[in-house]
């Protein structure tokens, strides 16, 4: 196992793709954060509507949704440039282990998405600390932040597992980076609408459990009062978190069964 980790961080660090996507984040982070804060700020100023300031500072740490996206980018290449350059018979010859493989593939994909959420976070203090310096953070409590730094985190290895799930299951990383994008922005946002609109409390409670919808309440900050967000149907960060990270589980299970049980 410590041979096919070494292996798989020594490829992913080599990767052109790695970096250059991972500084897209970063970039997009910093200018997303300012812009949230300056329309956030602005608003209150034009439109006299107080913005808490825990609220503020929540949204310009986590809402960028390049972060997730890229993360779950390099999941997918992880097992997809594999099927694209055929050398997946090379991988599999180094580690004979089919589950030994895809476990360092899903290792090494996990620890460098913290390490991307960790990069990512700093950048959005950096750009949120100057912002507000002039303001009270008595609301801002260590136990908020804790939760949100700690769900912003654990929602992006989520999605890097879930593109390295989705790269093993479909093969084609073309296709599996459609599929990892259309769920959350697309089917998702589609079927709670409907199930919203559905006149029945218990549909319009069941769109609070679609996966990717559950992980991001892992960064809500319902607890400290929101304006902005409605957070009124969301689940609580903790269930958020068992209801996205069990979708993640049964997806990473079946990939790791398919990959063992198939041709390479």
């Amino acid at each position: 196992m410590t041979t096919a980790l070494a292996y798989e961080w020594w490829r992913l660090r080599t990767l052109r793709s790695t970096w250059w996507t991972s500084a897209a984040t970063l970039i997009a982070t910093a200018v997303l954060a300012l812009a949230f804060g300056g329309l956030i700020k602005g608003m209150s100023a034009d439109q006299g509507q107080t913005v808490p300031v825990s609220e503020l500072l929540v949204v310009m740490l986590t809402k960028s949704p390049l972060t997730p996206v890229i993360a779950g980018t390099l999941g997918v290449f992880a097992m997809g440039h594999e099927y694209r350059y055929g050398t997946i018979r090379t991988t599999l010859a180094l580690t004979p282990r089919r589950t030994i493989a895809f476990g360092a593939k899903a290792a090494s994909i996990a620890v460098f998405s913290a390490l991307l959420a960790l990069a990512n976070l700093a950048v959005a203090w950096a750009v949120a600390a100057p912002m507000l310096a002039g303001e009270s953070l008595d609301g801002v409590s260590a136990a908020l932040l804790v939760h949100v730094h700690i769900g912003q985190v654990l929602l992006i290895v989520g999605w890097g597992l879930a593109g390295v799930a989705l790269g093993t299951l479909i093969r084609s990383q073309t296709v599996a980076l459609l599929v990892l994008l259309a769920i959350p922005f697309v089917v998702e946002p589609m079927l709670r609408a409907v199930l919203m609109n559905s006149g029945q409390s218990v549909l319009e409670r069941a769109g609070a459990f679609l996966p990717f919808t559950a992980g991001g309440a892992m960064t809500s900050a319902a607890d400290a009062g929101t304006t902005l967000l409605d957070s009124s149907a969301q689940l609580s960060p903790l269930m958020g978190g068992v209801v996205f990270f069990a979708l993640i589980t049964a997806k990473t299970a079946a990939a790791a069964t398919a990959l063992q049980r198939r041709d390479a």
